[in-house]
């Protein structure tokens, strides 16, 4: 082998290694994302929240939830929001925001109470930050029984453009987003909303 040659297959060799490098990088970083927006089996089993929805929708409407396709916090399937139906209230929060926590029996209180009329889905700040383990405790600790999404990089409060969180909102049975009220929800507050914009007594 002359050195021109020899030279040529070392350089073959130093763009292998390279590449096996970068795809192995490139491997860790896809597990770690996984990680971070899997919960543990037994969380899930702990929190005993209903299965997320499934979508009815055939796609985006005008004024309606972003494309965002997010997993469910527990057992369910992936919720392609674009796709959501109503009428439901999403409401975005996370474990370690107060104001979330001091809203949450709020939320909770008008679910029972709904309960056949209107839906009720969580959206978890996945960059509030909380973990969607995390989550799942504090689900478990506040009573919760309506099912949340985990948003792990809180992509939805950027598409929405919140100022913060919490944030509900309510969606029609069109899937169109007919209110939004930024900040805590106050005792009674969310029926009357539900009455006013989406013509729904819930009785509460």
């Amino acid at each position: 082998m002359n050195a021109q040659n020899k030279r040529s297959w070392i350089a073959v060799g130093v763009v292998v290694v390279l590449i096996a490098a970068a795809f192995a990088v490139n491997r860790a970083t896809e597990k770690k994302g996984d990680a971070a927006s899997r919960a543990s089996t037994s969380m899930i089993a702990k929190a005993n929240l209903p299965d997320c929805p499934a979508t009815t929708g055939t796609g985006k409407v005008d004024g309606g939830l972003p494309a965002l396709t997010l997993p469910c916090l527990g057992d369910g399937p992936k919720v392609d929001l674009a796709k959501l139906r109503g009428p439901v209230v999403v409401n975005i929060w996370a474990g370690p925001c107060p104001p979330c926590k001091l809203e949450a029996p709020l939320i909770q209180q008008f679910n029972a109470a709904a309960a056949g009329k209107v839906g009720v889905l969580g959206v978890v700040d996945g960059a509030y930050p909380d973990t969607p383990d995390d989550a799942l405790d504090a689900s478990r600790g506040l009573g919760l029984r309506y099912p949340s999404l985990f948003d792990e990089h809180g992509k939805l409060v950027e598409m929405v453009r919140a100022s913060g969180i919490p944030m509900t909102l309510l969606v029609d049975a069109q899937g169109k987003v007919v209110f939004t009220q930024p900040g805590q929800l106050k005792a009674g507050q969310l029926a009357q909303l539900t009455k006013q914009y989406l013509g729904i007594d819930v009785g509460a």
